[in-house]
């Protein structure tokens, strides 16, 4: 009877196994890049609209877009921290540097945000000057940041094979 118990659970935990109810560190990654790379876009759409109002002088919707932006970037660095949990069991060193990369850009994005923040700040309060320094702040992290994004995208590239068979892209 005791076998027979032992043998039923070692057939059941096979069989889930087998079926993908138990997830391997590149099935958790992939799971969550897909909503890591939408909240980037995303952010990144809002950071763009950000600039259209600030040239158009219009502050409110500037401010409300860089708000949303941030959150995205936000969201964006949160599923980074879960995806972390199981970057050190993957045996792929492509896909830690892909980790690694994306985790600067979304630094380099939220910084850029907050300069882009306080210069919508001064900006609306008659303050060209500072909101000027502000902006060139932010433009200058976007920068790096979109520079990351090329290398990132290169390595996808470089090693398309690997990240179709991950699911990742």
């Amino acid at each position: 009877m005791r076998k027979d118990i032992i043998l039923i659970v070692l057939i059941l935990i096979a069989v889930v196994s087998i079926s993908g109810c138990i997830n391997g560190p590149i099935d958790n990654i992939n799971n969550r890049m897909k909503d890591l790379n939408t909240d980037i876009t995303e952010g990144d759409n809002d950071y763009n609209a950000a600039i259209s109002s600030i040239n158009s002088r219009d502050y409110a919707s500037g401010n409300n877009n860089i708000q949303i932006a941030k959150e995205k970037f936000n969201d964006a660095e949160t599923k980074l921290s879960e995806i972390e949990e199981y970057q050190d069991d993957l045996n792929e060193s492509i896909y830690k540097e892909y980790i690694d990369l994306i985790k600067e850009e979304v630094s380099l994005k939220k910084e850029a945000s907050d300069e882009l923040y306080l210069a919508i700040q001064y900006y609306a309060n008659n303050d060209p000057y500072s909101g000027n320094s502000y902006a060139k702040s932010a433009n200058n992290q976007m920068k790096k940041a979109v520079i990351l994004q090329g290398e990132r995208n290169q390595l996808v590239e470089e090693n398309s094979e690997l990240f179709k068979k991950a699911g990742i892209i």
